[in-house]
């Protein structure tokens, strides 16, 4: 399983992420108009993004792995993530 990371950076900001660029692109998810302590990072470039990375991403955003990949797969929206984010205490 596999997903190209301009499509990951996409989907993201739909759903409330910023970006931020430098060494690799930084998503910071937005509660409220303000960063909140939930981000990760994804290289800049069309590439593929592996199973063993796609799992370290959402860790960082503090999701399981389904629930990631929902969120890139649109399944999950930015309602969504909040809600489950609320329910960690996270927002």
């Amino acid at each position: 399983m596999s997903r190209k990371n301009h499509i990951i950076i996409a989907r993201l900001k739909k759903k409330g992420f910023s970006t931020e660029m430098s060494k690799h692109i930084k998503l910071t998810f937005q509660h409220n108009g303000c960063d909140t302590q939930i981000r990760t990072w994804v290289s800049h470039g069309k590439k593929e993004i592996g199973d063993r990375l796609l799992s370290l991403m959402a860790e960082q955003l503090h999701l399981s792995k389904q629930q990631f990949m929902e969120t890139i797969d649109c399944t999950i929206d930015e309602a969504d993530l909040n809600s489950i984010y609320s329910g960690k205490d996270l927002l």
